[in-house]
């Protein structure tokens, strides 16, 4: 968004600038030399040419520079600039500048300003004395020509990168896509130019009949040329994002990387990624918006029986508008800032609505009906790719969590341990708690399987509001638990392991005694824990689990239970030590 003091500063400079440049242009024109019947046919071929710009990076590209070379040369700087202003005007207008982006216009024209006049002085520095041979067809009026034409594709090219530099605050690469359509526009309009003006000094105006034609028809062929290249690129781009889709098995991922990819795919200010929950309405799950206009953040929850969402849901179909005042009426809740063009589609599975995807652009008519298209297409592979992803989590979490605690198993901790070794820092410190309940079996036999599966789960839900996100949980097997301490020390791993001891041992475990009456009972349950760590005491990750199994059991069990005992310890006891 441009700011209203550089938006001022514009309309100001306009002012000053470009009134002052007419009038003093103006006093150096003989419009007694002027044949305006000429000049008409001249004026039709320039607003033609600009009914058909080829919309580059949001840049209009178009013929215009070889029409107003011919125009310069044989009516003058002055009519040249009004024409031009004229043909820059419709442009504009196919773009439709919305109220708070009015000032392009005077900008555009302070811009093409400055090209005609360092033009036209450039073009004037072969008139200088020794240049006399600067007449029609001649080698030296060629380079004038010549240097006429490159010094407005390079002054436009220069000018449009500064304002989106400094005005628009947009860092575009040097040498865009634009730059080599202008290029190629500029320099293969040129010998039809050239030859425009030579028959036209032969012909007279009947000579814009047969070379304009020509240069309108090649300006429309190129704009069909360019929107057909440009959807070929867009289709292929949704096939490789597609690919890349489908090969997610990561839910987030999956968000990230069609959220990422949208907004490559359509000229887009902001973004919005709706979750649809049955019965509660939908959540933002994902939100584009480097501008930061949108009122919404993540997670936030808006009533799908209101505004857009009403329609999406109801119907299951997307709409797409080209202006403000075509949906605002609609859209109940509170409308993001600036937005004009909105374009709005159902994300769906197996005929269900999962999600709702909002576009949205500062600019007018933004969006055109293939891009819809492609934007429907990819949201189609999104939906495919999300099935894929949840069904591959959940597979996964099956394959790796204990069904009855919740913690990781046997298989993932072998595999998280395999890998924490793989590709970690060998000076960067692992430790590993292993705990066992003690008499655990008594309390199977007593009070059944189900109060002991009720024991083994309390266990879990208190090793969780131990450790948190400082380890990874796992039952190892049985009435045993292993606990994965990434960056922790030896004297770290041993107060982790002293507050889950107090954990277990403080609170009492409330169970059912399903051998007698099923009355709730109260069970006193221990645990013996054992403690080693890397690189302090061993050197890779079997002997790390060997050697906290040995804590547990030989510093732990054997010494009475219901104790913490770090591997180091037991081994430097008196016990231990061979005689």
């Amino acid at each position: 968004m441009v700011s209203s003091s550089k938006r001022l500063g514009i309309w100001i400079a306009w002012l000053i600038m470009w009134p002052a440049s007419l009038y003093m242009i103006y006093q150096h024109t003989d419009f007694q030399e002027i044949k305006w019947l000429d000049l008409s046919a001249f004026t039709v071929l320039a607003i033609v040419v600009a009914l058909f710009p080829i919309m580059v990076n949001q840049i209009p590209v178009f013929f215009l520079n070889g029409i107003t070379l011919v125009i310069y040369l044989n009516f003058g700087l002055f009519i040249e600039l009004i024409i031009t202003t004229l043909s820059i005007t419709i442009v504009l207008l196919q773009v439709r500048v919305t109220r708070k982006d009015i000032f392009r216009i005077p900008l555009n024209y302070l811009m093409f300003l400055v090209m005609s006049v360092s033009a036209a002085g450039v073009y004037r520095l072969f008139d200088l004395p020794g240049n006399e041979e600067k007449t029609l067809g001649t080698p030296m009026h060629i380079i004038a020509i010549l240097a006429y034409s490159l010094t407005l594709f390079l002054l436009n090219h220069v000018l449009i990168t500064l304002t989106r530099r400094f005005i628009f605050g947009k860092r575009d690469k040097i040498f865009e896509r634009s730059f080599f359509w202008e290029f190629m526009t500029t320099f293969y309009i040129l010998p039809a130019a050239l030859l425009l003006h030579l028959l036209y000094q032969e012909i007279g105006a009947i000579a814009v009949v047969f070379i304009g034609f020509s240069i309108a028809s090649t300006s429309y062929i190129l704009r069909l040329y360019y929107g057909s290249r440009s959807m070929n690129e867009r289709l292929r781009m949704v096939s490789e994002i597609g690919h890349k889709l489908t090969a997610q098995l990561n839910v987030k991922e999956t968000l990230d990387l069609f959220m990422e990819r949208i907004v490559e795919l359509v000229p887009v200010d902001q973004a919005l990624l709706f979750d649809v929950k049955e019965g509660e309405g939908l959540k933002l799950i994902r939100l584009y918006d480097p501008k930061q206009h949108s009122p919404y953040k993540h997670g936030d929850w808006i009533n799908k029986e209101k505004g857009l969402g009403s329609t999406i849901c109801a119907k299951g179909a997307g709409v797409r508008y080209g202006k403000r005042k075509q949906w605002i009426h609609n859209w109940k809740e509170t409308a993001p800032a600036y937005s004009e063009s909105l374009m709005c589609l159902p994300i769906q599975r197996e005929n269900q609505l999962i999600g709702m995807l909002v576009l949205l652009s500062d600019q007018r008519n933004a969006y055109e009906k293939y891009q819809y298209t492609l934007v429907n297409l990819l949201a189609d592979f999104m939906a495919v790719s999300l099935l894929n992803a949840v069904n591959y989590e959940q597979t996964k979490k099956i394959s790796e969590r204990c069904a009855l605690t919740g913690l990781y198993n046997y298989r993932y901790f072998e595999k998280e341990m395999n890998k924490l070794f793989e590709y970690r820092d060998q000076s960067e410190p692992v430790s590993l708690i292993m705990l066992d309940l003690d008499h655990f079996k008594q309390v199977n036999d007593l009070y059944g399987h189900e109060a002991g599966n009720d024991v083994l789960c309390q266990v879990a839900d208190r090793l969780r509001l131990v450790v948190g996100e400082e380890g990874v949980l796992a039952r190892y097997g049985g009435e045993e638990f292993a606990i994965i301490l990434p960056g922790c020390t030896s004297d770290e791993a041993e107060a982790i392991a002293s507050e889950v001891q107090q954990c277990i041992t403080e609170r009492i475990f409330i169970t059912q005694h399903f051998l007698d009456d099923q009355s709730i009972v109260t069970l006193a349950v221990t645990a013996s824990i054992g403690v080693a760590s890397y690189p302090e005491n061993s050197e890779d990750h079997l002997e790390l689990v060997r050697h906290a199994d040995r804590a547990m059991y030989v510093g732990a069990k054997q010494r009475g239970r219901n104790r913490v005992a770090i591997y180091d310890q037991i081994e430097q006891s008196p016990e231990n030590i061979p005689s």
